[in-house]
């Protein structure tokens, strides 16, 4: 597959600056674009990339006549979510929406029309593909993968098991991520082969942190829940038809979310799926091919983007 890294954004700081970049990956078949797809990559706001965003998943983009487009957005807790993945993620929406049909033009011949977006993502990605709904140009469609929603909800604030008190590194090494500073927009998520990795500050404090249920409390201000949940967006009429994929043994987004967004959509007319995957953990599509039966639910989210944009 043939790709092409942007930077959209550059934030300067005293004396750095991070260029925010966004990774497009181009159809073999230019001319059967019918629109772009920005991916918003997982990791609790806190870890991750835009690499995350798999070959399979691009492949099936593709396929449906997708421009697919992955981009950063800078990592907390030495920024909010509202200042930094949120604000990020709306600047790569606004230049995937009316910068990046002419570079596509000029530099690859392929013509689509910025209006016809549609957006998707894992886990926090979810959430933010799912916020796009409040831009005045909102998204065509949402695929929301075991998105973050309903972030009040005590479900986040709940102890977890995930690593016990005696495995837990020191408070002093944990403080470290916050010598991490400009905010960086790529690093690896704490789980490897061997299990939960807490060998670096910035996994150790995303990992302690769910296990404290604290998750959100040094990386969303009270005052700011309304414009990093896409909660109350989901109550409107106008919300843009939209596809949930969620497992039923997700310990880290409760299946309930996914249930309670797609009855609010229905209530209010809003064309809208629901695939709840039996026994299906968080991450299940990771590294799924595309002819894997497990992949279904995520191949029947990106048809169903695919039916609400134009040609």
């Amino acid at each position: 597959m043939t790709s092409i890294n942007y930077v959209f954004k550059t934030v300067k700081y005293t004396t750095q600056e991070v260029k925010l970049t966004a990774t497009v990956y181009l159809p073999h078949n230019g001319s059967s674009v019918k629109g772009i797809a920005l991916y918003f990559h997982g990791g609790g706001y806190v870890v991750g990339s835009r690499a995350m965003l798999s070959a399979t998943h691009v492949e099936a983009l593709n396929d449906a006549g997708f421009v697919a487009v992955s981009s950063d957005y800078r990592l907390a807790p030495t920024i909010s979510v509202l200042d930094g993945p949120v604000a990020d993620s709306v600047a790569a929406y606004e230049w995937a929406q009316d910068e990046l049909p002419g570079l596509l033009e000029k530099e690859h011949g392929i013509r689509v029309n910025g209006k016809n977006i549609v957006t998707l993502g894992h886990s926090c990605g979810g959430g933010l593909a799912l916020l796009m709904a409040s831009h005045p140009h909102p998204p065509n469609a949402i695929l929301d993968i075991f998105g973050f929603k309903y972030l009040r909800d005590p479900f986040y604030r709940a102890r977890s098991n995930v690593v016990t008190s005696s495995d837990a590194p020191s408070a002093e090494f944990i403080q470290k991520v916050f010598d991490e500073f400009p905010p960086p927009t790529a690093a690896r998520p704490p789980f490897g082969p061997n299990g939960i990795d807490l060998s670096t500050p910035r996994g150790a404090y995303l990992v302690t942190s769910v296990r404290n249920g604290a998750q959100f409390d040094k990386i969303i201000a009270e005052d700011e829940y309304e414009q990093v949940d896409p909660e109350k967006l989901l109550s409107s009429p106008t919300f843009p038809p939209t596809f949930f994929v969620q497992g039923t043994a997700d310990v880290v987004v409760d299946s309930k979310f996914a249930g309670w967004a797609y009855a609010e959509l229905q209530k209010n007319g809003v064309r809208s799926e629901l695939r709840l995957i039996e026994g299906a953990a968080h991450g299940f599509d990771a590294n799924l091919k595309r002819d894997d039966p497990a992949f279904e639910p995520i191949q029947s989210g990106v048809e169903f983007l695919a039916q609400h944009v134009g040609n």
